[in-house]
């Protein structure tokens, strides 16, 4: 009895602890001036206007972490399926090696990916585009889609493949309608994780782009020269509206218990 109220106690602080900042944030987000307040002095919505309306720095900033964070999970699925295709059907030494190197580059510390990556780009005359941006992004969390598509290759029963094969299905067929459905919450999943993680990302977008262009992540380091406005909280807001959107959706359509480690439950 006094473990489990004291259970209780240690996750309603817990709670605590982690709502406050985002209270505090959320407050100085509404302040009408130009600096951040708690409570917040004449509360208005203003700077969330200027955000994703007015301001064209944050506009731009915006609309370029988007481009990046999706071009860049699409991609990385794109790159992750046939790697962990590929390690799950044939299990060779070569595949191993394959998905190891993928999921390295999430390995290592951002700044030494970061400090590579714009040794390559500038050697390759591309440091600063966005598509390098993109790419590098798709690189670093290439280890997320590889972990959950091949978490769901491994659940699929062998016993459905044996079936497609006893009624005749060809590899191609069988991958189609007995694979590729069964996976598909996880490759979701591997995309939506690739995804926040690429929108709240700073080191390495930060060598890659040289200045030539700013994420919402840049600009709020950028921003910091002139202080803590209201606008940076509204950029924090944004941040954890998405974390929480992304993985609502995987706890939603996903298999988030297996994604976590859990095994699944016997029948």
């Amino acid at each position: 009895m006094i473990l489990r109220v004291l259970s209780r106690l240690f996750l309603a602080l817990s709670a605590i602890m982690v709502a406050l900042p985002i209270i505090v944030v959320c407050g100085a987000a509404l302040n009408s001036g130009r600096t951040m307040f708690f409570p917040p002095k004449d509360p208005t919505f203003a700077r969330f206007h200027e955000f994703f309306v007015t301001e064209t720095v944050w506009v731009k900033a915006l609309s370029n972490s988007i481009l990046i964070a999706f071009a860049s999970a699409a991609l990385a699925v794109l790159i992750a399926w046939p790697l962990a295709y590929w390690l799950w059907s044939r299990g060779s030494r070569a595949s191993a090696i394959l998905a190891g190197l993928g999921s390295m580059p999430f390995a290592l510390p951002p700044i030494v990916f970061g400090v590579g990556l714009s040794f390559l780009w500038t050697f390759l005359g591309a440091l600063g585009a966005i598509w390098a941006g993109v790419v590098s992004h798709a690189a670093l969390f290439l280890a997320l889609p590889i972990v959950t598509i091949s978490i769901g290759l491994q659940s699929i029963d062998r016993a459905h493949l044996d079936a497609a094969a006893t009624m005749g299905a060809t590899p191609a067929v069988t991958f189609r309608t007995v694979i590729l459905p069964q996976t598909i919450p996880y490759t979701v999943s591997g995309f939506f994780f690739a995804l926040v993680l690429s929108f709240n990302e700073f080191i390495v977008m930060f060598f890659v782009s040289a200045s030539s262009y700013s994420t919402v992540t840049l600009q709020i380091f950028n921003s910091l020269r002139n202080g803590y406005t209201p606008t940076m909280a509204v950029a924090a807001i944004t941040f954890i509206a998405v974390s929480l959107a992304v993985f609502s959706a995987v706890a939603r359509w996903g298999d988030l218990p297996r994604l976590m480690g859990a095994e699944p439950a016997k029948t």
